[in-house]
């Protein structure tokens, strides 16, 4: 019953902390939002969305009649146009069946009477005029000056529409300029009013609305298609195509939500025949209050960490990162009722709960591996200790089946030590400690695992518990670094010994590498076990180990391991010695040494030509190659006399016609 009760209060702990890590989450993503953090990402989430939604079905109700390029090359005159020119087009397009007909051009100033005269003519309750407020910032303050029509044009029943538009911070247009006196609710007779911070709507694609050229629309009879321009409302403004590309703003140019799709700026007209289409369908969209945004980042965090706390803890990312990618899709659908809730908040507040609740769930994890660690740190070594902290369901028998590499390092004349030494055990410890202190040390800070001590042998393997994709190069470069380090440790007990008026030790080591696919794990009985290597690989690499006295090399490296080091991005350079059959293994191997073990120029050339002509049963060419070799390199003397000798019994006794230039080791 106690543990259950513990059990019970570490679940309610458990839980409090996730909910205050859903409500931290929640509160700070609000409050960022309502900060206005995350306003570039909401507009770049709304262009996405907004411009993906679909159109809606039929023609707009708006035809652009825009002044353009071929309008200009047709009728020939420069700007600005005779108003008896604009007089005629809204004839025209009266004639023509349109609705209304809004001009979106400045006639601000009188020009000649007689022109003048004959636009207000034309003028009537059925059009619209564009006029503007013009800001100019001084010294003393803003100065705000309406800009209307001419007063000849007053009187004749037109309207007049604000043609302003309302930018957002990033200089783009997406707001729906609203008010009775905008220019789209002035063109669009009886038009809904928006809601204040409405959007326009532009799922329509660029160029899908009509459009036609003034030139086109002053003999609409013979130039239009029957009833293109019927009921629907005709505006009539500026779109030049020469005008500046996606990056350059201008004059009646104007990012939107396509801009960020590819679709370059759009003319002050097409977005003033977006907002007259917006309001004549009533598809506007709404920004969502602020108290909504706040509410779904709550909602989002909340979402987020009641996840988490049902997978893994390395799931709970993922966990976040989907939550927050529902949020922003939820926000994204809403658009198509007409609401836009910005995304950014709740997808932060997602993200970051869901990583919080992680967070606190390794902590939790740290704590109870600590917790094992004090339990177990005096009784395992720290490398098992520490596997067992991250996974303790390893406490068991068995393995896996890893590439592993392999090295064996033993002291030489250790028997013989030991019976000059009887006398003095507690030296002969000490000089035991001190020998293998340094060959695990190169192996330990080669990134190996000093798996066990076998007597004066120490037993090292890499890449085994944990991944090491260059393990072999840094198993040659740590039997380098031990036979450098026995050097000096034979050096300085030599000395010490001369100076206690006894005979030197000579100590010296000989190593033996081999790779190759090994079951590493637990092994042992129930009640004792230890993480090792078992597998061919590991006994190759011993009996490498004992071949290294009828080689006279520190450190042979087996096949395997050759060719594993060599992929490596430092490979070591190796020079092949032999091709060997090891006691008990019929399988030939072939031997390598370090290059770095013959430092002489010329060596390893030499050995290549000497082992080519051996091979090739050359007896006397290859004898001669290596007593070149013992001549030129000090440290290869061993090795060429052994070999000079195998090659003199060859010579003797030839092997068999299918040899395939290997001999067969008569000893472990």
């Amino acid at each position: 019953m106690a543990a259950d009760a513990a059990n019970r209060g570490a679940a309610r702990a458990s839980l409090r902390a996730s909910l205050a890590v859903a409500a931290l989450a929640g509160v700070a993503a609000a409050a960022l939002g309502l900060a206005g953090v995350f306003a570039p990402l909401d507009r770049i989430a709304y262009d996405q969305a907004a411009t993906r939604l679909p159109a809606p079905a039929g023609p707009s109700p708006v035809v652009i009649v825009a002044v353009d390029e071929p309008s200009f090359a047709e009728i020939g005159l420069p700007w600005p146009w005779p108003r008896s020119l604009h007089a005629r087009l809204i004839e025209s397009l009266r004639a023509a069946g349109a609705a209304s007909i809004a001009v979106d051009i400045l006639f601000a100033d009188p020009s000649d009477p007689a022109e003048d005269a004959a636009l207000a003519a034309a003028l009537g309750p059925d059009v619209t005029l564009a006029c503007d407020e013009a800001r100019i910032e001084t010294a003393q303050g803003v100065l705000t000056q309406q800009v209307t029509p001419a007063p000849v044009f007053a009187g004749q029943g037109a309207r007049c529409g604000e043609v302003g538009l309302p930018l957002d911070p990033d200089g783009a247009l997406r707001a729906l300029p609203t008010g009775p006196d905008a220019f789209a609710a002035q063109a669009l007779a009886g038009a809904p009013t928006p809601p204040a911070g409405a959007l326009i709507d532009v799922s329509r694609a660029p160029g899908a609305m009509a459009r036609v050229s003034v030139y086109q629309a002053l003999d609409a009879a013979r130039m239009l298609p029957p009833d293109l321009l019927r009921g629907r409302v005709a505006l009539v403004g500026f779109d030049l195509r020469a005008g500046p590309d996606a990056t350059e703003a201008g004059p009646d140019r104007f990012r939107t939500a396509w801009t960020t799709r590819g679709a370059g700026l759009a003319s002050g007209v097409e977005m003033h025949a977006r907002a007259i289409e917006t309001l004549a369908r009533g598809r506007w969209t709404v920004p969502a209050p602020g108290w909504a945004t706040a509410l779904a980042a709550m909602a989002a965090a909340a979402a987020a960490v009641a996840l988490a706390r049902r997978v893994p803890p390395p799931a709970g990312a993922a966990a976040a990162a989907g939550v927050a990618l529902a949020a922003a899709a939820a926000c994204a659908a809403g658009l198509a009722g007409g609401v836009w809730l910005v995304p950014a908040a709740p997808a932060f507040a997602a993200l970051v709960a869901g990583l919080g609740h992680a967070g606190l769930d390794h902590a939790r994890e740290r704590l109870a591996r600590r917790r094992i660690l004090r339990a177990f740190e005096r009784y395992l070594a720290p490398e098992m200790v520490r596997r067992l902290a991250e996974d303790p369901a390893a406490l068991r028998l068995g393995g896996e089946r890893r590439t592993t590499t392999l090295m064996f390092c033993d002291l030489r004349g250790f028997t013989t030590l030991t019976e000059r030494m009887k006398d003095r055990p507690e030296a002969l410890t000490g000089i035991l400690n001190r020998a293998l202190t340094e060959i695990a040390d190169a192996v330990l800070e080669s990134g190996g695992m000093v798996d066990k001590y076998i007597g004066d042998c120490v037993m090292g393997v890499w890449n085994a518990p944990l991944d090491q994709p260059d393990h072999a190069a840094r198993a040659v470069a740590a039997a380098l670094e031990a036979a450098r380090r026995m050097d000096r440790l034979s050096a300085r007990i030599d000395a010490e010994a001369r100076a206690a008026g006894l005979p030197p030790i000579g100590l010296a080591c000989g190593i033996g590498i081999e790779s190759g696919d090994c079951v590493v794990g637990n092994m042992g009985s129930d009640r004792r076990f230890d993480y090792t290597a078992l597998g061919d690989p590991v006994n190759l690499a011993a009996r490498l180990e004992g071949l290294t006295k009828r080689y006279g090399a520190t450190v042979l490296v087996g096949e395997g391991a050759a060719a594993l080091a060599a992929e490596a991005a430092e490979a070591p350079a190796l020079v092949e010695l032999d091709l060997i059959a090891v006691k008990g293994r019929a399988a030939p191997t072939r031997i390598h040494v370090p290059a770095a073990l013959w430092p002489a120029a010329g060596a390893t050339t030499l050995q290549a030509e000497a082992l080519r002509l051996y091979r090739g049963r050359d007896w006397s060419g290859a004898a001669e190659r290596w007593r070149r070799l013992a001549a030129l390199e000090p440290a290869a003397a061993d090795y060429a006399a052994a070999m000079i000798r195998q090659a003199e019994a060859f010579r003797a006794a030839p092997p068999p016609p299918d040899w395939d230039g290997s001999v067969a080791a008569d000893s472990k």
